[in-house]
Order: C-alpha cells, then structure tokens, then sequence
C-alpha cells in the first residue's frame, strides 16, 4: 500500500532546491513524515572533497533550520559522486519517497533533465517526485493538491499507479483525472478513413482497460483519451486539467514494466506541475 513516512530530500542549495523544498514541507507535514536531508560533496574545482566536508556539514546544519524545525529531520553531509552517495543512502534508510528538482547547479543547470536526477530515476525504485520549475515554487501557504492527474500507459504498473493517485487524492480530498495517449495515426497513411477508424478503435480499447482497472480499483474518476506523443498529450492534459500535481509509472533498471524511462523523462521536462512517478 502507498505511504508517505520517510522522505529523502537530496540537496544542493541552489534555487531549485529551495524551491523544491516548500513542496517537501507540504508533504512532511501532511503524512507526518521523517525526513532525511543528503547533501553530497564532490569534487571541487581546487580542493578535495574531504577539505570541503566542514564547511558544507555547516551549511547543511544551517539550510532551512526554521522552516523544518518541527519536523523530524536527519542531516547528512558525505563525500562522494552524488547520485552514488543518494543510491547508497536511498538503499540503507529506505525512503517511501525521493524528492528532488530536476535541476542542479553548474554545467547540468543546461540540461532540461539533470544528470544525477536521470540516474536516481533509472537505479532505484522508489517513487519520485520532481519538478522542472521548482525554483519558481509559490509559498508554502500557496501550495494545494486539490486536483490530481494519473497518467496511464496500460502497462502492468498501472494498477499500481491508479492506487497511488487514489490514495493521495483520499488524503487530500482532491479531484482525479486520468489520461491515456494513444498511438497517433501514421502521418503516411493514404486511407482517411481508415485512420480515422484505427484511431477511434485505440481509444475504445484504452476506454475499456482502463474502466476495468478502475473497477478493481473502486474507482470512477474521469478519462481523457487522446492520440499522439505521450509527453504532449499528458502535459496539454495537465494545463486542460489545472492538475497540481502527475502521478506517472516508470521502468527501472530491474525491468519493471512502466513508461520507457525516454517518455518517462519526456514527461518530466514537460509536465507543467510537479510530477511523482512510481
């Protein structure tokens, strides 16, 4: 069953970690939950990891003291290749969820996905949460999860997926929506009508699974099912829906059957809102 009682915050003080960090107050408090500040430190441009251990342990000491000073809160600082250092950690406390920005500082502030938010994805398996506009985060007051967005594959993680949405919307009383992509017609078909019809069969599938998934569920939450790139669909979804936050499914390197981790990260980049995939 999905909680929520240890969360693993990886952070690296820029923008996006603060921002980023609203949102872990937001579940913390709701769910009660420990948490576990990790920051990881690297190789400096002049200096070894070990002679930037002080001075970082006390920056991390000092990294939003008042604002988790209710919280049960774990701070630790290690050197060492961050996302090894979060891999390691993640396997030893055994977090119900990661909570990181997709986006780190320096040269990786350049890519729509950072690096080390790309490995904690493709190695571990717990759920995580990750947004691309973290450092624009409203204040904590601002922050809801009134209306919930489940993106379905119809893979075998998607029961699994429907139950996290439910379980989250029941603890937020939220509104839920899923939606489905289909297969877009290909742009080299002759036959009009025969795309037309293929595209309207998919859907009737998708319809179908996915009323049988929410019937073993107990679920009746509305459906939108449209064809075409599942990152594309899923975020037009998202803005149509005025979603707060996506629950998606994944793989992991062990195979467990959820989005190609491509379209996962596809949907990552362009998911308006915050998304937690499982």
């Amino acid at each position: 069953m999905p909680q929520i009682k240890k969360i693993l915050f990886p952070v690296d003080f820029s923008e996006s970690s603060v921002g980023a960090a609203r949102y872990l107050e937001f579940f913390a408090g709701e769910f009660e939950a420990e948490i576990m500040l990790l920051h990881a430190v690297g190789m400096g441009e002049h200096n070894l990891p070990e002679e930037l251990l002080p001075a970082r342990r006390a920056h991390l000491d000092a990294f939003l003291f008042d604002e988790l000073k209710y919280y049960t809160t774990y701070r630790v600082c290690e050197a060492g290749e961050p996302a090894e250092v979060i891999a390691a950690n993640a396997r030893a406390w055994n977090p119900d969820l990661i909570m990181m920005p997709t986006h780190g500082l320096g040269f990786f502030r350049r890519h729509l996905l950072g690096s080390v938010t790309s490995k904690v994805l493709h190695d571990l398996p717990y759920p995580v949460w990750t947004s691309v506009h973290a450092e624009r985060a409203p204040s904590l007051e601002q922050i809801h999860c009134r209306r919930i967005l489940c993106a379905l594959d119809l893979g075998d993680r998607s029961r699994c997926v429907l139950e996290w949405a439910n379980w989250l919307a029941r603890e937020y009383q939220a509104t839920v929506g899923i939606v489905h992509a289909t297969m877009a017609p290909d742009e080299n078909t002759t036959d009009w009508q025969l795309g037309t019809e293929f595209r309207q069969y998919l859907a009737e599938q998708g319809k179908k699974e996915i009323e049988a998934l929410q019937a073993q569920a107990g679920t009746d939450f509305s459906v939108f099912i449209n064809p075409g790139d599942p990152a594309r669909v899923i975020a037009n979804a998202v803005a149509d829906f005025n979603a707060d936050l996506l629950v998606i499914g994944r793989h992991d390197k062990g195979g467990i059957p959820g989005l190609p981790l491509q379209s996962a990260y596809a949907i990552l980049r362009e998911s308006p809102c915050p998304v937690i995939s499982i």
